[in-house]
């Protein structure tokens, strides 16, 4: 069995976000000697058990040097990475899936989008293309530059992802469905039932392709009512250790 997550926001999360009691919360990264994203105590211990258990995939639209800070997924044997743009394996970059995503890359114009990024209005930080995969910036008003960016880009080949004060702009075939299809269908030895976890619609590529999604409850997906509802990390953690669980007994 596969549990591919995504990590801000559905098992990790930024110290602005936690709330209730600080000593429930360990430090699972760090940046220039600052803490910076969180886990509950309970969650790191039912994930550990997981990673002992069965597959576990951490699925991030982080880039390699952001996802290397979150040191408590360093030793899964496979994480997706740059929104499924890189697939490591034992630590090291796969490479028939970069060849396969480089092609795909060669067919998007980066330098006419990037522009339209430079041009937003409101900009926080400069665009920046992420591991030459994708485009990033941050904005103070998400609304009219989303506005923007959906007049001025074709959404049928670009993936656009708000989130706060982030905006994306992702070719389309570049999901982290695609990857967990490609590690699940083509790197193991037999497919295997899949659960994932996200938050965003980036994550719905790997929420469908799963037999089972789980999305936190107060996401953006949630009046997606196909997917199942889980109040918090530890929530998701225990849907994942009952379902393994049964399907040993």
């Amino acid at each position: 069995m596969i549990f591919a997550t995504d990590l801000d926001n559905t098992m990790i999360f930024s110290h602005r976000i936690i709330t209730g009691n600080k000593d429930m919360f360990h430090c699972v990264e760090h940046y220039q000697g600052r803490e910076i994203t969180y886990m509950t105590s309970s969650a790191i211990q039912k994930l550990k058990f997981l990673m002992k258990s069965i597959l576990v995939i951490p699925a991030t639209t982080r880039s390699l040097a952001q996802f290397n800070r979150v040191h408590l997924f360093q030793d899964t044997k496979y994480a997706i990475i740059d929104n499924g743009g890189m697939i490591l394996h034992n630590g090291m970059v796969d490479l028939n899936w970069a060849n396969y995503v480089n092609t795909i890359l060669k067919q998007y114009d980066f330098e006419k989008v990037y522009h339209v990024f430079t041009t937003l209005p409101t900009l926080i930080s400069f665009p920046k293309i992420i591991d030459g995969k994708f485009i990033f910036a941050k904005v103070n008003n998400i609304d009219i530059c989303r506005k923007i960016l959906k007049y001025e880009l074709d959404t049928k080949i670009w993936q656009l992802s708000f989130q706060g004060k982030k905006i994306y702009a992702i070719p389309a075939e570049i999901t982290k469905g695609n990857a967990l299809k490609y590690i699940n269908e083509y790197l193991l030895d037999q497919i295997q039932p899949t659960i994932a976890a996200g938050d965003s619609n980036l994550d719905i590529s790997m929420l469908e392709y799963s037999n089972y999604g789980i999305i936190p409850f107060d996401c953006e997906l949630e009046a997606l009512n196909k997917f199942i509802k889980a109040k918090s990390a530890d929530n998701i953690l225990d849907f994942v250790i009952n379902l393994i669980q049964k399907s040993s007994s």
